[in-house]
């Protein structure tokens, strides 16, 4: 009976030995996992921190543009309303901007490029006295926002403080 006890006991400190590597190894994998999963949330964040400090670059420039008149206020108020809702969409509705996105909604639906092409040269006259209209009554108020959006912190974007 000795010999039966013994057969089974070393049976079962093998299979318990058995289970233990194959949990050792499981514990391994799961680490493994746990610290590729790590590298590669920190790549994530990393690539969203260079696309948001891109973003903030370009409405820098493209802000400073419109106020040292390098670029038409129509164009810069389209390509920030893009910019920043893409960036930041609280900054877009902040009181600063107001004029801009006044500006905005006003033209917002003024065709260009090869809509603006189709039209006959009455029809892009209007546009364009209309569109000229508006950036002369709104120059002063859109260049100041202008300025305070280039100071701008945009403090709900995490990832850049």
């Amino acid at each position: 009976m000795t010999t039966t006890y013994i057969v089974l006991l070393a049976l079962a400190l093998l299979i318990i030995a058995s289970l233990g590597a194959y949990a050792l190894h499981l514990l391994r994998r799961v680490k493994q996992t746990e610290a590729l999963q790590k590298e590669e949330e920190a790549l994530a964040e990393m690539n969203l921190r260079k696309r948001q400090q891109d973003l903030l670059q370009d409405i820098r420039f493209i802000s400073r543009s419109v106020v040292e008149e390098q670029c038409e206020i129509t164009e810069g108020v389209m390509r920030l309303h893009y910019l920043v809702t893409a960036l930041d969409p609280v900054t877009w509705q902040a009181s600063e901007l107001t004029a801009v996105r006044s500006h905005h909604s006003a033209t917002s639906d003024m065709p260009i490029l090869e809509a603006y092409k189709a039209l006959t040269p009455k029809q892009q006259f209007a546009i364009d006295k209309k569109r000229l209209t508006l950036e002369e009554d709104n120059q002063a108020s859109i260049r100041q926002e202008l300025k305070w959006l280039c100071r701008h912190q945009f403090p709900n974007v995490t990832l850049l403080q």
